[in-house]
């Protein structure tokens, strides 16, 4: 059985704290909830034992709760600020303190108070795996250092022509090479292509002025094919028979390289996952209340209509204003189910006649221009699903698939199949679990994206469509129904090669 996770509540106001044990009711074998009423009640109970996360009251009987944060260097929990003054500035402090989340008081806020508390710990896990990518790159540091200690460096020394007069026993280790096999033979020549003119460049100035010369990065080529990133730094000297060469020390940072890109890469799905969730998160919000605002308009519209005569111009009129509302109100639907405020109605779903589904209908209303395969795998298992919304996740894909070949025409090509996601593909999107999923993948021929917009693809109203040509919300209203169904959504594009969406659903 798994352990619950322990949620510190530290809140004064008997009333509020009510109302948060209410709304985590419906998960209480999985939250324990500890309350805290003043800060004291709070740092006691910190002492005793850390939580999975605390949900605090920024203005308390004996203080703000704001201290709890900035007792701590680092914080060692996510943090939850609520608070009864719905002030920026406020949220903005609270925010550089380390809070993750920020709900100002009200009933409805604080009956969302589990959903906060989930994109909190999601936050959470991405800062804990960025802390781990820094740990892992100090560790990689700490080992090259301790090589240059030990004299681990392969150490060349050049003619003036380039070529190699003496290699250093490390050269095996770090090249497989054995330093018999590399004299005589130009190092210049054994670089990579793209790395040689600033390394000959490196070596001439060597030659030419006293001291060390700056710090040259190059790629020289392993025995087994592979290339291994340098950094080399040199200086030329008079050798004991009157030749002048330069000497090479030059350091293996392969493993430093590949751990600062993996960093950069894990930081920037960092950043984009946090400007997703906070987009998301404001847009479920105003979805809410214009779906509020809504439904009166909708009501005394409907009402009306029964009232005017037939074929008068109030009647048609009111028909205009009650299909602006119905269009209104579905696309604040697709904005919730983005959020993911919008529940699915799951239950078991064979996906293959979804797929004919759509098919059936894209085949209706696609161009000539554009040829419809479908590729589905006869053993593929059920799901645990809404139709609805998978449906709607397979119809946006398709649509989005046919605006990047509308005007050159291409082919759509529909699969479905089972997959087994493994621990590489874990790592690689951290929304996944090892298991068993179906695939849905919708691929198309057309212009494909660069590099740019990939990484806004995701972004909620972003499109490079013309203006009153789309929303903006096709994949990300695709990314939060595969997110909600505990999937997820892959994007693999270049310029001119097309783009292919995949979506991971797990096994019912």
């Amino acid at each position: 059985m798994e352990e619950r996770i322990h949620v510190l509540l530290v809140e004064d106001e008997e009333a509020h704290a009510e109302l948060i044990r209410r709304a985590f009711e419906d998960q209480e074998g999985l939250i324990r909830l500890t309350v805290a009423g003043s800060l004291a009640q709070a740092r006691a109970c910190l002492t005793e034992s850390l939580p999975d996360l605390a949900i605090v009251d920024l203005f308390l009987p004996d203080g703000r709760g704001i201290e709890l944060l900035c007792e701590e260097e680092e914080p060692r929990y996510p943090v939850v600020v609520i608070t009864s003054h719905g002030d920026e500035e406020v949220a903005v402090e609270a925010m550089k303190a380390g809070a993750l989340q920020y709900v100002v008081k009200s009933e409805a806020n604080l009956a969302e108070i589990p959903h906060k508390v989930e994109m909190a710990l999601r936050q959470w896990g991405h800062i804990i795996e960025r802390r781990q990518a820094e740990e892992a790159l100090q560790a990689s540091e700490a080992h090259f250092r301790s090589l240059i200690e030990n004299a681990q460096d392969v150490i060349t020394v050049l003619n003036e022509d380039g070529t190699i007069h003496y290699a250093s026993p490390a050269i095996e280790r770090v090249l497989g090479y054995r330093p018999d096999e590399r004299v005589g033979a130009n190092m210049c020549e054994l670089i990579h292509p793209e790395d040689r003119e600033d390394f000959e460049r490196q070596l001439e100035q060597a030659f030419r002025r006293p001291g060390p010369t700056p710090v040259v990065v190059y790629r020289d080529q392993h025995r087994d094919g592979s290339w291994r990133i340098l950094e080399g730094i040199g200086s030329s000297h008079e050798q004991r028979d009157g030749v002048r060469r330069a000497v090479i020390n030059s350091r293996d940072v392969t493993a430093r390289r590949q751990a600062e890109e993996a960093k950069k890469q894990l930081e920037e799905q960092l950043r984009q996952s946090q400007r997703r969730e906070m987009i998301g998160a404001l847009a479920g919000d105003i979805a809410n209340e214009f779906y509020n605002l809504l439904t009166p308009i909708l009501e005394s519209a409907t009402m009306a209509l029964q009232y005017a005569s037939p074929g008068s111009k109030v009647r048609a009129g009111l028909k205009n204003v009650l299909t602006a509302v119905n269009r209104s109100r579905d696309l604040a639907e697709q904005i919730l189910i983005f959020s993911r405020q919008g529940e699915p109605q799951r239950k078991r779903v064979e996906l293959p006649m979804i797929v004919h589904e759509v098919g059936e209908l894209l085949r209706d209303s696609l161009p000539s221009s554009i040829e419809i395969r479908q590729t589905i795998d006869p053993e593929c298992e059920a799901v645990s699903a809404d139709p609805v919304q998978i449906n709607r996740l397979l119809t946006n894909l398709c649509r989005n698939a046919e605006q990047a070949m509308r005007e050159r025409g291409g082919v759509l090509e529909i699969r479905l199949s089972m997959v087994e996601v493994d621990a590489a593909l874990v790592e690689a999107h951290p929304g996944l679990r090892e298991g068993t999923y179906a695939r849905l993948t919708v691929a198309d021929t057309g212009h494909g994206m660069d590099r740019m917009t990939r990484q806004r693809a995701l972004d909620p109203f972003f499109t490079t469509r013309g203006k009153g040509q789309g929303t903006g919300l096709g994949l990300p209203l695709a990314q939060g129904i595969a997110v909600s169904h505990g999937g997820e959504l892959v994007i693999d594009s270049e310029p001119e090669q097309g783009t292919t969406v995949q979506v991971y659903l797990p096994r019912s």
